[in-house]
């Protein structure tokens, strides 16, 4: 004789409860949500490291990162890491697997906990059933975001993003601008009306500064006139070693 499909259905619902099946089923998922976690948190802690030792990564995203970007001349460093890291959560590093994983945890923890409320109220077991899977799946809900929380995982991508932008930005414009030819003047011409520029910028400092030491002497002069006892204080060979002292501290 067949049993009668709901009735298989509820019995299988009230067997999940007496053999606590469902509070098994939502501290498997829970485990499973720590472990996706703090593999997750390894991948961004292994690249932070990383960055210290550039020469020898032990991350393969950085050494993925480091081998494309060798012959690159990046124009925005930001989108590149930011799709590096959309690259790592989508595929190889299987970081998004592991992303998604934690949220699945708490999608079976909150699926689990509604066929148990509907078990116990559809059957009328005891109201302290009820409370038990609750509590064990707000339980596991807090701690893994609890854990989400402290192991702050934006920030860190953040600090990654930040960081590669200024080594690109620092390293590579550096090797860019090696690679850029000096340029200097095509002609014999062009060199020889540079030379007579600098030549001319220089006559003119010089002048003005036999201006400025011309100045500064007659103030002193006019000064020393009014003042009977200063006449004549400075001998010739006195006020060459003047204006070169004068000159000496102009420049």
């Amino acid at each position: 004789m067949t049993v009668p499909k709901r009735k298989g259905v509820s019995l299988m619902l009230q067997t999940c409860i007496d053999m606590k099946l469902f509070q098994y089923g939502m501290i498997a998922a829970g485990i499973m949500g720590v472990w996706c976690l703090f593999w997750s948190n390894h991948f961004y802690n292994r690249a932070l490291g990383d960055l210290k030792r550039k020469d020898k990564p032990k991350s393969k995203w950085t050494s993925s990162v480091l081998e494309e970007s060798k012959n690159k001349l990046l124009e925005d460093p930001d989108s590149y890491i930011r799709v590096k890291l959309a690259e790592a959560r989508g595929a190889g590093t299987h970081v998004g697997r592991l992303h998604q994983g934690a949220n699945l945890s708490l999608c079976i923890c909150g699926l689990l906990f509604a066929l148990a409320g509907y078990t116990v109220l559809k059957y009328h077991y005891e109201t302290y059933v009820l409370w038990r899977h609750g509590l064990l799946a707000g339980a596991i809900a807090c701690g893994i975001l609890m854990i989400k929380f402290c192991q702050n995982q934006p920030d860190k991508e953040d600090l990654l993003v930040d960081a590669w932008r200024n080594y690109f930005e620092n390293i590579k414009g550096r090797a860019r601008e090696r690679a850029q030819p000096e340029v200097f003047p095509a002609t014999v011409q062009e060199r020889e009306s540079i030379r007579k520029k600098k030549e001319r910028r220089q006559e003119q400092s010089n002048t003005n500064m036999e201006e400025q030491i011309t100045q500064i002497e007659k103030g002193i002069r006019e000064a020393a006139a009014s003042d009977s006892r200063f006449a004549g204080v400075l001998t010739p060979e006195e006020e060459t070693l003047f204006r070169e002292v004068i000159r000496e501290y102009m420049n």
